[in-house]
C-alpha cells in the first residue's frame, strides 16, 4: 500500500459536494476560526491515561494556531455535556476518551443525536471494536484470523496442560488492563477474577507464540508497521505507560511480502469494523508467519509513550500534523463548508 503521508500531511479541499450527510456551513473564513473542544479525561478506569493523550492533542493544536479549549470530562450526563459544548460555543469535538464512555460509543452517540462533529469512527464502530467479543465474531464471519477463544460461561472454564499458555482478558477494556497469561489452571481462578474488575465477561485465548505488532491507521492509509519487543510476557500496562521496559521497532523488520500483507489486512480490520479517522490494529504474527488480529483501538494513546504517532513519524507526519489530518479527517465526515 502507497504511503501518501511521507514528506509531509496532505492538503484538504474543504468544500464537498457530494455528501451523504447534513452540509455545515461556518462563517468561519478557515480551518483556525473554527473553535475545536478536546474532551479528555473521563470516568474510565483509563481516565490517567486520556489527561495525557488530550494534554498532548490541545499543545499540539495550539501550537499550530487552532482555537482549542480544554474539557477535563467527568460526567456521563448527557444535559452536562450539551450545556459544556454550548457554553464554550465548539464547533467540534476532538475526543481523546479512552475507555468506557468514550471508546465504547456512548459519547458519540450523545453527539450524533445532537448533530454535533467529532473526530474519529462513529458510535456503532466504537461500541464493536471496544468488545472483544463481538470484534472477534465479526472478524470471523469476514475470514479474518483471531487467536482460537473461549468466552466464560457459568461454570468456569478447565484446560489441558497443553493448552496453555492461555491469555486471560476482559471483553471490555483497554490499555491491558486486566489481562493476564496464565500457564496452568491453578492460576485461572485469580486471573478470572482480575478480568471481571474490569468487564462482566471474559475472554480466555489461545496464546500465539511470535512477535507481537501493532498497525496505525489514519485517514484510511496504514502508517508503518511497530514491533513492539518487551521483557515481560506480554505488552502490558505498565510496559505501555510505566517502566520504559519495552523496545519499538519501526519500521519492523519483516520481508516485504508479509509487510505489505499486514498493512492490508490492518486496513480491511478497519474497514470490517466501520471504522473511521483513526485507529490502531494489535496483532500476533506466529512464527509461521501467520497473522492474528488481537483487536482495533478506535481511539488509540496519544501520549509519549503511543504507537500511532510513533509510526505518524515514520511516515513524515510529526506529532501537530497528525492530530492536523485526524481533524480534517473529521471535518470532511461531517461535510464542513468554510
Amino acid at each position: 500500500m502507497e504511503n501518501r503521508f511521507r514528506g509531509g500531511s496532505r492538503k484538504m479541499a474543504m468544500l464537498k459536494k457530494n455528501s451523504d450527510g447534513p452540509v455545515r456551513i461556518y462563517r468561519a473564513k478557515n480551518i483556525k476560526d473554527l473553535v475545536i473542544g478536546v474532551f479528555r479525561g473521563g470516568v474510565s478506569a483509563e481516565r490517567e491515561i486520556s489527561l495525557l493523550s488530550g494534554e498532548n492533542v490541545i499543545k499540539a493544536l495550539r501550537s499550530k494556531g487552532y482555537k482549542v479549549v480544554d474539557i477535563d470530562l467527568k460526567t456521563r450526563d448527557e444535559k452536562v455535556i450539551l450545556k459544556i459544548i454550548r457554553d464554550n460555543f465548539i464547533d467540534i469535538v476532538f475526543i481523546t476518551l479512552h475507555g468506557e464512555f468514550g471508546e465504547d460509543g456512548q459519547f458519540q452517540r450523545i453527539l450524533e443525536v445532537n448533530n454535533i462533529p467529532f473526530t474519529g469512527s462513529g458510535s456503532e464502530a466504537s461500541f464493536l471494536s471496544m468488545d472483544k467479543i463481538q470484534t472477534r465474531r465479526v472478524l470471523e464471519e469476514n475470514n479474518i484470523a483471531v487467536p482460537q477463544y473461549w468466552v466464560e460461561e457459568e461454570g468456569g472454564f478447565k484446560f489441558s496442560p497443553s493448552d496453555f499458555p492461555l491469555v486471560v482478558k476482559p471483553h471490555y477494556a483497554g490499555s491491558s488492563m486486566g489481562v493476564t497469561i496464565v500457564k496452568n489452571n491453578s492460576q485461572l481462578k485469580e486471573a478470572i477474577k482480575i478480568a471481571k474488575k474490569y468487564s462482566s465477561q471474559t475472554i480466555v485465548e489461545r496464546y500465539i507464540r511470535g512477535r507481537e505488532l501493532t498497525v496505525g491507521i489514519i485517514r484510511d492509509e496504514a502508517l508503518p508497521i511497530v514491533e513492539v519487543r518487551f521483557k515481560k510476557d506480554f505488552f502490558d500496562f505498565s510496559s505501555k505507560y510505566e517502566d520504559n521496559q519495552a523496545e519499538f521497532i519501526v519500521p519492523a523488520e519483516l520481508p516485504p511480502e508479509i509487510y505489505k500483507k499486514i498493512q492490508e489486512l490492518a486496513y480491511n480490520v478497519f474497514k470490517v469494523l466501520g471504522c473511521r479517522g483513526l485507529g490502531r490494529v494489535d496483532l500476533r504474527l506466529a512464527e509461521d508467519f501467520k497473522p492474528y488480529i488481537l483487536e482495533l483501538n478506535s481511539i488509540p494513546g496519544l501520549t509519549s509513550h503511543s504507537l500511532l504517532p510513533l509510526a505518524a513519524r515514520e511516515a513524515g507526519l510529526d506529532f501537530s500534523q497528525l492530530c492536523e489530518e485526524i481533524l480534517k479527517d473529521a471535518l470532511e465526515t461531517f461535510n464542513f463548508i468554510l
